[in-house]
């Protein structure tokens, strides 16, 4: 298990939620070049963790992990902070329709740089 938190910057910060590091490590130095703050967690575990003890502008939630799913983890996650804005990150979207209730958007991997940066936009300012 895995999480960091980076100091807050002026665009806001963004936990991202993978089990692969190399997904975040992209989108990191993504979100870092346009001023973000990015945290990470490797696990749902740790994802919730640290979705209720600090303040995200945006959770991009990996769907697939071992143990606690991304499903699952924003299941969690919305029970504690209602208002939290999730977007699920998968490459396949295998969600059943009432998953869906549970996330903002949907990015698919992978991650096209354009679109991270619209969600981003729209969730994190």
């Amino acid at each position: 298990m895995r999480c960091t938190n980076i100091d807050l910057m002026n665009n806001g910060s963004i936990l991202v939620v993978d089990d692969e590091p190399i997904n975040f490590k992209l989108l990191s130095a993504i979100l870092e070049r346009e001023g973000y703050s990015v945290g990470y967690a490797s696990d749902g575990h740790s994802a919730i963790k640290m979705a209720v003890t600090n303040n995200y502008d945006l959770i991009i939630m990996d769907l697939k992990m071992p143990e606690i799913n991304g499903i699952e983890a924003a299941r969690q996650i919305k029970k504690i902070k209602p208002n939290a804005n999730i977007v699920a990150s998968s490459a396949v979207n295998n969600m059943e329709h009432s998953e869906y209730q549970l996330f903002n958007d949907f990015i698919s991997k992978p991650i096209n740089r354009s679109k991270l940066l619209e969600l981003v936009e729209k969730y994190a300012k």
